[in-house]
């Protein structure tokens, strides 16, 4: 903070064009999570005013039911969430694959991790306040792994979950969910600063594959407004549209979504439904969930279960910075991060579908121990050897980074197929026979993707460059978009404020607007701004 006082520069930071082009959203995935906290603070805000902790299910089915576009703001403010979740996710992992973690990034990646952590707490107890089943079933979870932390375990659960009557409970739910999103948007200012500050991290080439990597400023870098700036808001709208769109989709299905994605509240607790609910937490939470049901962990419980699989990856990720402490940024020369961050992905999202598929149930340690060292055993070998490999042979670096997806999903799909494998030998039902066979055609899809990456990449057909939209057929194109929205908004406007189908469809329709609208903004930028 020092540094950022005593040696100001210039805010919002210019960027080369390079960030604005074709694959340039890869450097902006802050700017996505930033759009999507930002929805979730204005819904959010308006949810409050008609939140009632003492009454916490009757208010938000009234909310739902009874407020105009209520169910639209509820669903989307609850998938906006995930959103926001998912997106964190993807920006963390972009910036590890990277190296944005070393010089001089360092004390940004910390505030960076710490926000990751503190919106998950986000997630937890803005998904607990709904007070309907699934709510009662996370805030049992969340209690007891408050009171398995030894000597102040009772005291941290009176702290965060109240004195066991449901109106502390969602008082304190309340209040936690608003201290950890001012939170949120303190720390990111300070996380924003500290970026504008070090810079948009440049291209590998650029910085020449080396720490520090620093993006100085050119006399031929476009100025932030308008280049900046519109694509800025392209990229906001594209984020809004997902959210609503995909919302929407979910909330006109109603009842077939499966009550973990639901974007509606399910039964009350009290409900003699309420036992047909599978008892599910969060769903980015549901691989500590399942890390409860190894057989392993009942004797130290599930706050040991946590501290196991969620504590020390993020003390990993804390202290990655000062273990992986090289200037190289190559991927090749940290093949221990790049195994370690392949293993995380297929354990975390692995153990998620586990818990998915078998809330509650039992693993024996065998099988534990088989989850964890069979990809061990495969992927850090593997990436060790093709980590020298690919530095002999001089592939581009865009195929090690394929490499990465390639070996999560293959990963994943190796599970699934275990999964299958194991109920078709113990049943014997050829219900899984199908479902197996298309898992194992997907391994081998993957592998063979795999094969092309290393072995054929070198040998590509030259592509010949595609002949550039003339500014005429952009003109047209955009009148057409613009037609289309104007039709949509006609079509959508009559719909009902308190109908949840009619809702969905007017929110889908508002995220198709939101869609064209960065269409033409992405037309009007090639058009106007060259770009």
């Amino acid at each position: 903070m020092v540094k950022l006082f005593n040696e100001p520069k210039p805010i919002p930071r210019r960027v080369p064009d390079y960030m604005r082009r074709k694959g340039g959203a890869w450097y902006w995935t802050g700017a996505m999570v930033t759009a999507a906290f930002l929805y979730e603070v204005i819904t959010g805000l308006v949810i409050l005013m008609y939140y009632q902790p003492s009454n916490a299910y009757t208010s938000t089915e009234n909310f739902v039911h009874s407020v105009p576009f209520g169910s639209l703001i509820l669903t989307t403010h609850l998938y906006g969430a995930y959103m926001m979740i998912i997106l964190v996710y993807i920006h963390l992992l972009r910036n590890l694959f990277v190296a944005a973690y070393k010089k001089p990034r360092m004390i940004q990646w910390l505030t960076g991790i710490i926000l990751v952590a503190l919106t998950l707490g986000i997630g937890f107890f803005g998904y607990s306040m709904s007070g309907d089943v699934l709510s009662a079933d996370a805030t049992d979870v969340g209690t007891g792994i408050a009171r398995g932390i030894p000597f102040i375990g009772n005291y941290l659960s009176l702290i965060f979950f109240g004195d066991g009557t449901p109106t502390s409970l969602f008082h304190r739910m309340l209040g936690w969910h608003i201290v950890l999103a001012a939170g949120v948007g303190i720390l990111f200012l300070g996380h924003f600063l500290i970026a504008e500050y070090n810079s948009i991290m440049p291209s590998h080439k650029e910085a020449n594959y080396r720490a520090p990597a620093i993006d100085e400023e050119k006399p031929t870098y476009k100025p932030w407004y308008p280049h900046n700036l519109f694509y800025m808001l392209e990229i906001g709208m594209l984020t809004l549209s997902a959210i609503l769109i995909i919302t929407s989709i979910a909330a006109a299905l109603g009842s077939s979504v499966p009550a973990l994605f639901s974007p509606f509240p399910q039964v009350s607790p009290s409900s003699p439904l309420a036992s047909s609910v599978p008892a599910y937490p969060p769903w980015f939470l549901l691989f500590v969930y399942k890390a409860v049901d190894f057989s392993m962990m009942s004797v130290p419980g599930p706050f040991v279960a946590t501290l196991i699989f969620a504590g020390i990856p993020i003390v990993y990720l804390l202290i990655l910075p000062f273990v992986d402490s090289s200037s190289s940024l190559k991927l090749t020369d940290r093949p221990i991060t790049f195994g370690l961050a392949i293993l995380g992905i297929i354990f975390y999202i692995s153990l998620s579908v586990w818990g998915a598929l078998t809330p509650g149930v039992a693993i024996p340690t065998p099988e534990v121990l088989a989850f964890f060292l069979v990809p061990i055993v495969i992927i850090m070998p593997l990436v060790y050897y093709l980590s020298r490999n690919y530095k002999k042979s001089g592939m581009d670096a865009t195929h090690f980074a394929l490499f990465a997806i390639s070996m999560s999903l293959f990963g994943l799909s190796a599970f699934g197929i275990g999964m299958l494998l194991d109920a078709l030998i113990r049943t014997g039902n050829p219900i899984y026979d199908v479902p197996t066979v298309i898992m194992a055609i997907v391994i081998a899809l993957i592998a063979t993707l795999v094969a092309y990456t290393f072995w054929h990449s070198k040998h590509e057909a030259e592509k010949k460059p595609s002949r550039p939209m003339s500014r005429m057929s952009r003109n047209i194109l955009g009148g057409v978009f613009t037609l289309a929205a104007f039709i949509i908004v006609t079509v959508i406007q009559p719909f009902s404020a308190t109908s949840t189908f009619q809702e969905a469809l007017f929110g889908l329709g508002i995220g198709i607007v939101l869609l064209i609208a960065a269409a033409n903004l992405k037309l009007y930028r090639s058009v106007a701004l060259g770009e």
